[in-house]
């Protein structure tokens, strides 16, 4: 019993983390362009105040998916729970390296007080370097690959309809796809389906769905 209410506590907080991480993650779209973007470069000599906000905001986003994920390992038995475990563990992975990249945009951000010019060499030469590329390809991959994982894990033990998965798997799409205009808005929507649907499988009575799935594997055994 001790353990289910641990359980249950455990999948909750997770869940308001993931909820947190989707709303910020949606603030975000809106702000300057990617740290590896030259048009960031132009952001942070005229704006450094506003780039200096926006930098802590994306690490706020790599802070709240830590006990997100975490959670998410507490809420599946049975069923997908190792696909669950295996899907957290990577994207905790990625977000390391996400760190890595928000790290990337503070270090512009304190050269704010200097000239373009050497601002701009000292860019160019991280996108010549693999402290550019290798931490955004790892970020990429295991990340995002990791939460299609983690949402099969959830559909598997009967947690979640497939359309999370669906939503998991478009994420990517929508990342790399060119919308215009509607690109922040479509992959807002996109993160507040993902990350808001996996924090509501985890919020929506996490101790009597632990407790039954518990019942089942006892009587399966």
């Amino acid at each position: 019993m001790k353990e289910n209410i641990q359980r249950s506590f455990a999948s909750t907080i997770g869940g308001i983390f993931f909820i947190l991480s989707a709303v910020v993650q949606i603030v975000a779209l809106f702000g300057p362009p990617l740290a590896g973007d030259i048009e960031f470069l132009d952001w942070v000599l005229e704006r450094p105040g506003y780039t200096l906000f926006f930098t802590f905001v994306v690490l706020a986003i790599t802070l709240f998916n830590v006990p997100a994920l975490i959670g998410a390992t507490h809420r599946v038995i049975g069923r997908g729970k190792w696909l669950a475990y295996i899907g957290s563990t990577m994207a905790l992975i990625g977000n390391f390296f996400f760190i890595i990249l928000v790290t990337e945009a503070l270090s512009y951000r304190g050269m704010a007080t200097l000239d373009r010019e050497p601002m701009a060499e000292f860019m160019q030469w991280t996108f010549d370097t693999p402290i550019y590329f290798v931490p955004h390809l790892l970020y990429l991959l295991f990340f995002y690959i990791g939460m299609i994982i983690l949402t099969i894990g959830l559909y598997k033990a009967r947690l979640a309809s497939f359309w999370l998965v669906a939503a998991a798997i478009s994420q990517i799409v929508a990342g790399i796809l060119d919308l215009g205009a509607a690109q922040e808005y479509v992959q807002g929507i996109v993160i507040l389906a993902v990350f808001g649907g996996i924090g509501h499988t985890l919020i929506k009575n996490p101790q009597k769905e632990i407790v039954s799935a518990e019942s089942t594997i006892i009587d399966v055994q």
